[in-house]
């Protein structure tokens, strides 16, 4: 092609035609551009092709661990929700309740005990790596960015900052001074029915950890809206990338 344009040259100023010559070195310089803009078109484009790519895996990964983390928070919610009848019976109890001491065992033997999320970060780290804008959909980057960067870290304060430190230093203590476990989880009864019914403190801190577990009860249910509705922002992210690739292919082949 070279050789083309420079015998092409040669004639032309051979000829002394510098006017033609002029339009046609600015044609040949116009030429070079555009093949240059059509290169550098071609490379974005398929650039752009790969952070896709890199986005749907990332988006896979990260559904799986927001599915695994789904059925964790359900987990706790039960769990917890277990807790807090617990400390309610016993509340009653203590409040003059006529219960028998049979029927109040599984409630005695599941008085302390909180739960924690796993959740599970390996995607969200790696976006971190790569660089959150990798999500090329604005409201799908925000929540998933919220949820990882706000409300776990939330839920993980409370859980280790807050209850753990509640249950161990403060209900657990009381909780062995007055209760004998059979199977810890399973059943338990007084060591000295009166004492406890008599023990102000033990009320309060019950009560105290009643409110602490509601509460994480709340955060856990919110948590498990959240992660449910990002999963499906992330179902129908993946399904528009899919078919805008399906398009793109078929356009190709036109």
């Amino acid at each position: 092609m070279s050789r083309i344009f420079n015998s092409i040259r040669q004639r032309l100023l051979a000829q002394n035609r510098f006017t033609r010559y002029l339009i046609y070195a600015i044609g040949e310089i116009v030429l070079v551009v555009i093949g240059i803009l059509i290169a550098l078109q071609i490379n974005n484009y398929s650039e752009i092709q790969k952070l896709r790519k890199k986005e749907v895996i990332l988006l896979n990964e990260m559904k799986q661990n927001l599915t695994e983390d789904l059925a964790d928070i359900n987990f706790n919610l039960r769990g917890n929700k277990m807790r807090i009848r617990a400390n309610d019976v016993v509340l009653e109890t203590l409040g003059g309740s006529e219960e028998s001491a049979d029927s109040l065992e599984y409630f005695y033997g599941n008085l302390f005990g909180n739960f924690q999320l796993s959740e599970n970060t390996t995607a969200w780290q790696n976006l971190k790596s790569i660089g959150v804008d990798l999500i090329s959909d604005d409201s799908l980057r925000s929540a998933i960015s919220y949820l990882y960067s706000n409300r776990y870290i939330y839920l993980e304060n409370l859980e280790k900052g807050l209850d753990d430190r509640y249950q161990w230093d403060n209900l657990y203590p009381l909780v062995l001074e007055h209760i004998d476990f059979d199977q810890i989880w399973v059943s338990g009864e007084p060591v000295d029915q009166e004492k406890m019914m008599n023990d102000r403190k033990f009320k309060q801190v019950i009560k105290m950890n009643l409110f602490i577990r509601n509460y994480l009860q709340v955060q856990y249910g919110e948590i498990r809206d959240i992660i449910t509705a990002l999963i499906r922002q992330i179902d129908r992210h993946l399904n528009e990338r899919s078919e805008s690739i399906s398009n793109s292919n078929n356009s190709s082949e036109l």
